[in-house]
C-alpha cells in the first residue's frame, strides 16, 4: 500500500490522538499549577483561612437571612418597626428575632402578643434577663441561617433595599469576612485634632450595626473567651456605647479588608432626635471608643474604602443621581 495512502486512511485517528493528548497535558497542567482553583470550584474545600477565629464553616439549616433587634426601653415602638420589616415583602427574610430587655414582660400585653400571629414573616421574642450592648451579638438557636441582619428598632428601611443589601453581602461577602451596612463612619484627623469619628463624604472605614449584615460566626468571635476580647466587653459594658465600632474592629483585624456601604434609597432615624447618639457627649465617647480599641488591635487596624452600591428605582433617579445623596460619594448621616 502506498505512503499516501496509508497516511489518508489513519488521518482521523492521529488527529484524534493528538487532540486526546492535548486535551490531557492541559488538564494536568491546570491541576498542578491551579489545584486552588479546582478545589474551590468542586466544592473540595470552605476553608477561607478563618477556621482559628470562626470555627469550621458548615452548611445553614436555612437559606437567606435572620433580623436580629434588640429592643431596650421602646417595646411600644416594635409594632411600627414590625409592620415595617415583617410584612412578607423582604423574600430572603427567614424570621424576625426580636431580644426584648425590659422590665414589663410582653407577655403581659396580650394585644402586642396576639399580633404577633398577623405577621407574614415570623417573630421570635426573646425574653433576656442580662440587659447590656454586647447582649445582641450572642447566638441564639433561632438563627438557622449563615447570614444576620442586626438592625436597631429605631431605624426603618425600605423592604426593596434590605433585599438588595442582602444580595450585595452574598456577592461580595469573601467566605464569612466582609460586613455589608447601610450607616457608614468614617475615622479621619485634622490639624487640631489627632482623631474625629465622622460621617464620611470621601472614604469610610466601618459600617455600623445600626443596620448591617454580617456572618453568624462573627457572634462566636465577638464572645471569645480570650483576655483581650473579654477586656474589650466589659469596657463596652463600663461606657454603655460603641458594641457597634467594636464588631467592626473585629472584622477588620482578623479579615483586614473593608465592609461595604449599601447607600439606601430611603431611611428613616427615628432614635435621630433623641436616641442615643444625640446625648451629650457622644462622638467624644465615640472617639474614645476607637482610640481604646486602636490600643487592643493596632492603629492602622481598620480599613478604608470608597465603594457604594445602590439600586436603581425609577428613571428620575438616574437624572439626578445625587439629588437625595448627603456628601461627594452619598455616604450621608
Amino acid at each position: 500500500m502506498p505512503a499516501g495512502s496509508f497516511l489518508a486512511e489513519r488521518r482521523p485517528l492521529v488527529v484524534a490522538c493528538a487532540f486526546s493528548l492535548l486535551f490531557l497535558l492541559l488538564l494536568t497542567g491546570w491541576l498542578r499549577h491551579d489545584a486552588g482553583t479546582f478545589e474551590h470550584v468542586s466544592g473540595l474545600t470552605t476553608d477561607d483561612g478563618l477556621t482559628p477565629i470562626l470555627g469550621e464553616q458548615r452548611t445553614s439549616e436555612e437559606d437567606g437571612f435572620t433580623l436580629v433587634v434588640p429592643a431596650y426601653t421602646r417595646p411600644q415602638a416594635l409594632p411600627e418597626f414590625l409592620e415595617n420589616y415583617a410584612n412578607g415583602n423582604i423574600s430572603s427574610l427567614r424570621r424576625i428575632v426580636v431580644l426584648l430587655w425590659t422590665e414589663l414582660e410582653y407577655k403581659d400585653t396580650p394585644s402586642f402578643v396576639n399580633s404577633l400571629d398577623t405577621y407574614q414573616t415570623p417573630v421570635v421574642i426573646e425574653q433576656r434577663s442580662v440587659v447590656g450592648l454586647n447582649e445582641r451579638f450572642r447566638r441564639t438557636k433561632n438563627i438557622k441561617t449563615n447570614c444576620v441582619l442586626a438592625v436597631d428598632d429605631d431605624f426603618i428601611l425600605e423592604p426593596e433595599d434590605i433585599e438588595f443589601g442582602y444580595q450585595r453581602w452574598k456577592e461580595h461577602d469573601l467566605g464569612r469576612k466582609r460586613m455589608a451596612g447601610f450607616v457608614a463612619r468614617t475615622i479621619r484627623s485634622s490639624k487640631k485634632q489627632d482623631l474625629i469619628y465622622d460621617a464620611p463624604w470621601k472614604d469610610y472605614s466601618m459600617v455600623l450595626t445600626k443596620a448591617a449584615f454580617y456572618h453568624v460566626d462573627w457572634m462566636n468571635a465577638y464572645w471569645s473567651t480570650d483576655a483581650r476580647m473579654t477586656s474589650l466587653r466589659g469596657y463596652v459594658d463600663e461606657h454603655l456605647n460603641c458594641e457597634d465600632v467594636l464588631m467592626a474592629f473585629l472584622h477588620a483585624h482578623h479579615t483586614r479588608i473593608p465592609p461595604l456601604y449599601v447607600d439606601a434609597i430611603s431611611k428613616t432615624d427615628i432614635g435621630k432626635k433623641n436616641g442615643i447618639s444625640k446625648a451629650k457627649g457622644h462622638i467624644k465617647a465615640r472617639e474614645a471608643c476607637v482610640r481604646h480599641f486602636n490600643e487592643a488591635f493596632g492603629a492602622e487596624t481598620l480599613v478604608t474604602s470608597d465603594v457604594v452600591v445602590q439600586r436603581v428605582k425609577t428613571v428620575d433617579h438616574l437624572k439626578n443621581p445625587t439629588s437625595h445623596r448627603g456628601g461627594r460619594y452619598g455616604l450621608g448621616q
